[in-house]
């Protein structure tokens, strides 16, 4: 009203209007008074004295300025500000961009995650309070404790380590966070000891029904010169994982592509990095370059965060506390410590999207990993997809993970196309020279199956050569896209050459299947033998997504990237999961067992003491029963004087059976009776 703006002008305040939408409450400031109120200001009593008196005013307060802060992530883990990968302040833009998921609760809870190693210390401060005891067991020992054993000869802490880097608890005042520090971590050991085929395929399923995501830091040797992977149970156990596990949305392999890059290694030599059911990880330094130690390959799907050379800083992260060890460590190291980022990462996904299928998360990581590290080989497919053979699809980054997983619809079913084997016998040439195969793919070829997009692109080889690892096989797909299959490898000098052996490539996933593929094989060989291409066969791996959908779930990727679906109730339907029967589990564990085996061994030993006890018994009472019929003869002797009688006696024998078979049992119990009341006699005395 006039009377309280006069009011207000006495005091010396403006008036800046209504405060929001609160009627009645108004927001006054003091401003500078002009020429006409200037002696009413220095006449003026203090603002709060004019309100206070003012018959209207119900109520005021002087504002203050208020003390506020986000509520960005802070944790009270004392080696937090060290994980550089997790928040990293001094490269900016060289980590896995998490912390903006932390804020919005996306911490991996409801998601189990096990570490497929030598062990997980699960009383370790940092990792007890997420600790699975469900998802966990010991291969090595044979029962439900993955527990690391202390070993002379080596520190079996690397499962603990991998363990901490994806759920180690915050603000517990102690070493660090996990990048998933709301997901449950399990352990199956099976490193600490002799591995075998058996050994890996009930690992890869072991409580597949609890365990959503198998972090796995470990492969064949990284010499330069192995050729190895997975056998026939652990191939099929992988293949039963992604069809069966998680309820029918299929178990999450995260595999690391190996440490072996000084030796020239590939990761096309490994065939668990080699696999299609499997998410190959390789890694990057804090700066998103290769490390020394990284391998390269056409399967490589993405790369994350890891150790770099000697002036660069490695991985925090929990560490058992055996032995030397102190519960925490700065030098976890290797794609071994890329890996378990990974499947963290992974475990932030299916919290937003539990119904996320083993090939949905492949599919949102090859659309949202970004390129890092600017020499590598970059190349961009047929379908507008960046890959290098050093990084993959490139650098893995939480938020975009998150947010792809958040709007993602799961893709059509896996299909397939094989070729036949095509029978070859044709020398290897010398390199500049090349031996061209070729195979088109029509389009009857794939009406059966629907395939119109690729995956994974597979070729099975087999190859004679004294020194394989002088052999150079390249993959061109239809669009041109170029796949070095099987790299050179100088140390590799194995005459066994290749059998079977299938080499894998996602360079060409989205585009079209359709076409002619075109296999190089070059021989950089100086052993002066030749080489020959015995046989082959392609394998191609897509769905019936087509190519323009392809590009429109790029665009609804892209889309979700501002965070605007995590920030609303948006949420699109999970179909409901498979009703899969149990797995079959064993009742017994090693140490009933041999509880069982010490048990019957003490039977056995009971029963044979036993047995002896009662032989032994009756042979005594035969010969008390035969000294007890030589007493009753020489009894019946004394008392009918004559040799006579004594030989009636034995012819009375011979002749009634039956009447003797009477004579004994009145004189075994006799002889019983006798026992019982009088001493037996000796013969001497019977004698006189």
């Amino acid at each position: 009203s006039s009377c309280t703006y006069v009011k207000t002008e006495q005091a010396g305040l403006q008036n800046q209007g209504q405060i929001g939408q609160l009627e009645g409450h108004y927001l006054l400031c003091s401003g500078k008074p002009d020429v006409e109120s200037a002696s009413v200001w220095r006449k003026s009593v203090q603002p709060g004295d004019v309100l206070a008196a003012h018959p209207h005013v119900l109520w005021f307060s002087q504002e203050r300025v208020l003390s506020r802060s986000k509520r960005s992530v802070a944790f009270n883990d004392p080696r937090y500000p060290q994980q550089w990968h997790l928040h990293n302040d001094i490269n900016k833009g060289m980590d896995i961009n998490v912390t903006g998921l932390w804020e919005r609760n996306i911490t991996g809870r409801g998601v189990t995650v096990v570490v497929v190693d030598d062990g997980v210390e699960h009383t370790h401060q940092d990792i007890q309070p997420n600790y699975s005891p469900e998802g966990s067991y010991d291969l090595n020992s044979n029962d439900p404790d993955p527990m690391p054993h202390p070993d002379a000869h080596s520190d079996n802490h690397h499962g603990t380590r991998c363990a901490g880097e994806i759920a180690a608890v915050p603000n517990n005042s102690f070493c660090a966070v996990g990048v998933a520090y709301g997901s449950k971590v399990a352990g199956i050991r099976v490193l600490d000891g002799p591995l075998t085929d058996s050994l890996e395929a009930i690992a890869f399923n072991k409580h597949y029904q609890v365990n959503d995501i198998y972090s796995c830091s470990w492969g064949p040797d990284d010499d330069g010169h192995t050729v190895d992977g997975p056998h026939p149970l652990g191939k099929a156990a992988l293949q039963h994982g992604v069809i069966a596990g998680r309820r029918g949305f299929g178990s999450i392999f995260v595999v690391a592509s190996g440490n072996g890059g000084q030796y020239n290694d590939n990761c096309n030599y490994d065939g668990y990095a080699n696999s299609i059911y499997t998410i190959t990880i390789g890694a990057v330094d804090e700066r998103g370059r290769m490390p020394f130690y990284a391998e390269e390959c056409a399967s490589m799907l993405a790369v994350t965060f890891s150790s770099g050379g000697n002036r660069l800083r490695s991985i925090v992260t929990s560490d058992w506390s055996m032995q030397q060890g102190t519960g925490c460590t700065e030098g976890h190291t290797g794609t071994s410590a890329a890996a378990p980022l990974a499947a963290g990462m992974v475990a932030l996904m299916l919290q937003v999207r539990p119904c996320l299928s083993w090939r949905d998360v492949q599919h949102i990581i090859t659309f949202t990993a970004t390129k890092c590290d600017s020499s590598a080989d970059w190349r961009v497919n047929g379908a507008g997809l960046h890959h290098s053979h050093q990084h993959g699809f490139g650098l893995l980054n939480a938020w975009r993970l998150v947010n792809a997983a958040k709007v993602w619809e799961s893709v059509p079913f896996l299909v397939s196309y094989q070729s036949p084997v095509i029978k070859e016998d044709m020398p290897i040439l010398t390199y500049s020279n090349e031996l061209i195969r070729t195979w088109t793919v029509t389009a009857d070829d794939l009406r059966q199956s629907g395939m119109q997009t690729l995956e994974h692109v597979a070729v099975t080889v087999t190859i004679t050569h004294p020194c394989r690892g002088n052999v150079e096989i390249v993959l061109v797909c239809p669009s041109g896209m170029i796949s070095v299959i099987g790299a050179r490898r100088a140390v590799d000098r194995d005459s066994a050459g290749y059998q079977d052996w299938t080499f894998s490539t996602v360079r060409c996933w989205g585009e079209r299947a359709e076409g002619q593929y075109r296999l190089k094989i070059s021989d950089h060989s100086k052993c002066g033998a030749v080489g020959v291409l015995k046989q082959w066969k392609l394998t191609l791996y897509g769905s019936s997504m087509t190519f323009s959908e392809v590009k429109e779930r790029r665009r609804l990727v892209e889309d979700a990237m501002s965070g605007k679906y995590l920030d609303s109730n948006f949420s699109l339907p999970c179909p409901p999961g498979l009703d899969i029967p149990p797995e079959i589990v064993s009742p017994f564990t090693s140490n009933s067992l041999k509880f069982l085996l010490l048990l019957g061994c003490f039977a056995l030993f009971w029963s044979l003491y036993y047995t002896l006890e009662v032989t032994l018994t009756n042979m005594e009472l035969r010969g008390r029963l035969c000294l007890g019929k030589r007493r009753g003869g020489h009894r019946a002797k004394r008392g009918h004087q004559g040799k006579d009688v004594e030989e009636v006696l034995v012819e009375k024998g011979e002749d009634d059976g039956e009447e003797e078979e009477q004579g004994s049992d009145m004189e075994l119990q006799t002889v019983l009776d006798s026992e019982v009341n009088t001493p037996l006699l000796s013969a001497d005395r019977l004698a006189t």
